[in-house]
């Protein structure tokens, strides 16, 4: 299936290759739909089509501008330019940015086709030739390949010189000299013997970083890709590798169904400390690991400051368990111990005894690493009385483990509140006070809260769990939800009081996102 995106500032035009073209009876999809440029950018920037049809001349952003953005962040996309007589003049203009086809307007719904017809035909052959070329390299893979691959190796685990790491990266084709550097290792999970999934999302990898002299890659094992940036300063390299990681994370799990976690390293300044950067980056994806969590985490994330305690972390494996658990982890932790009692309650007691004293000393230790003081946060669990009720049955045991855990996990969040929470909150206060401003955007609110849109846009869809353009979306939609229940305002009026600059366009994304018109909402349909 073939994705299409249409952007047009006149309805009509829009309705007219919306409903004359019998889209669910051709190998072509509409996926999407929006008024000019600006708002088009950040929708296709979630929804990747193939086809991009778009008006020159718009209000905000006209399509030629629209086009140069797009031939640059998603230089897959085949452009098809829609022009009046009078703006021939521009064909010049879209031939140089390397538009696919120039229709003049009307357009009928057979030349429409037509002209799909021919673009999809190009898709399809540079498709096929990309498999072509991937197999093709995938054959002539070289004894030289495999050697930088080794000395790779041999670099971030400290087997080699500084100096010597100079001269054999030149000798490869890699200029190692720079300001700073930073690794992140991204570990690949695929369901088990489905080894295909893997290497394409190796593939993946080295698609997101082609033709970059800044980011080197190479296979730490089967499953793992070492990812090494490096930059002109330390400033910039962690907002670096969180984009990049953000966006290998997003087009691996996307289109290859492989989970992925990376761990990120500390930046540092010179060739001879980046196996310091490597181990960092292995001891961050060994808490993913260990914590069951398929994220992108740094090793400052891990505790406040960045302070690790190794020997913690190898040697009480509980400990490490509830420093990084979620409230939904806590039924399998406890079904994880359930496993290991008997039936019934006379059966193998001490177990019982010794298993809740593991976990209460355990969350002890934790409550103190955080300067709290256990006898605040769970003072009944140091009663002997308590201890003796909680392993007289299963289910006491669970019931009783639950609420110790639950208490244990809500008050590290309240001392080690997420790296980027406060900046997410802020970012969500200003949508909730903006949302209906039709010029907000990622860039603007990634103004608000100082940091780059591309950085801002890789940490909101982390932590929010969605990303921007969602979110605002939600938002949107849920005010023009409240109107429609609580008011008799006309669906234009709530289209322009909700964000949506046009009616049709607001009843599109409503239906969308509800599978309700706008009116069926109303009527309670």
């Amino acid at each position: 299936m073939i994705s299409v995106f249409l952007v047009d500032d006149e309805i009509v035009v829009r309705e007219g290759i919306r409903n004359s073209i019998p889209w669910e009876d051709t190998e072509y999809s509409l996926v999407g739909e929006a008024p000019d440029g600006e708002m088009a950018l950040s929708i296709m920037k979630d929804l990747k089509p193939d086809i991009l049809i778009t008006d020159i001349r718009m209000p905000f952003m006209d399509g030629l501008s629209l086009a140069k953005i797009i031939r640059k962040t998603q230089p897959w996309v085949k452009i098809v330019i829609l022009s009046g007589h009078d703006e021939f003049k521009y064909a010049r203009e879209a031939i140089s940015i390397g538009v696919e086809e120039y229709l003049l307007k009307p357009v009928s719904s057979a030349d429409m086709l037509a002209t799909l017809d021919k673009v999809s035909r190009q898709i399809a052959e540079e498709r096929l030739s990309k498999r072509k070329i991937e197999a093709l390299s995938r054959q002539v893979r070289t004894s030289e390949e495999i050697l930088r691959e080794r000395w790779l190796c041999d670099l971030v685990a400290g087997l080699v010189a500084t100096d010597e790491a100079i001269e054999r990266g030149r000798d490869v084709g890699i200029d190692l000299i720079a300001h700073g550097y930073i690794v992140a290792l991204a570990e690949i999970s695929s369901e088990p013997g489905k080894f295909s999934g893997v290497a394409t999302a190796r593939t993946v990898i080295a698609d997101q970083v082609a033709g970059r002299s800044d980011v080197i890659t190479f296979a730490r094992d089967m499953e793992t890709v070492a990812i090494l940036v490096k930059s002109n300063g330390l400033e910039s390299l962690e907002e670096c590798v969180y984009t990049i990681a953000q966006g290998i994370k997003f087009e691996i799990e996307r289109s290859t169904g492989c989970a992925v976690s990376v761990g990120i390293g500390s930046p540092v300044d010179r060739i001879g400390e980046i196996p310091r950067s490597f181990a960092d980056a292995d001891l961050a994806l060994r808490h993913l690991s260990q914590s069951g969590r398929r994220n992108i985490l740094g090793i400052g994330d891990l505790r406040p400051g960045g302070e690790i305690d190794i020997t913690k972390l190898e040697g009480d494996p509980i400990i490490d368990r509830l420093r990084y658990a979620s409230s939904g982890d806590i039924d399998g932790i406890i079904e994880e111990y359930l496993g290991l009692l008997g039936d019934k309650p006379g059966q193998g007691n001490f177990i019982w005894y010794y298993l809740i004293g593991d976990i209460i000393v355990a969350a002890s230790k934790l409550v103190e690493e955080l300067g709290g003081d256990i006898h605040d946060v769970m003072p009944e669990f140091l009663q002997h009385e308590r201890i003796t009720e909680i392993v007289t049955s299963r289910e006491s045991f669970g019931t009783e483990v639950r609420s110790l855990l639950s208490a244990v996990v809500s008050f590290r969040e309240s001392r080690m509140p997420s790296r980027y929470r406060v900046m997410i909150e802020k970012a969500k206060q200003y949508i909730e006070i903006h949302f209906a401003d039709q010029d907000i955007s990622l860039h603007s609110v990634a103004s608000h809260v100082n940091v780059s849109p591309n950085h801002f846009s890789a940490v909101f869809s982390q932590e929010a769990g969605e990303s921007f353009i969602e979110y605002l979306t939600r938002t949107r939609i849920d005010h023009a939800k409240h109107l429609l229940s609580t008011t008799g305002m006309k669906n234009s009026d709530i289209a322009y009081e909700s964000g949506f600059g046009d009616p049709h366009y607001f009843s599109f994304i409503f239906k969308k996102n509800t599978g309700l018109t706008p009116r069926e909402f109303r009527s309670g349909k």
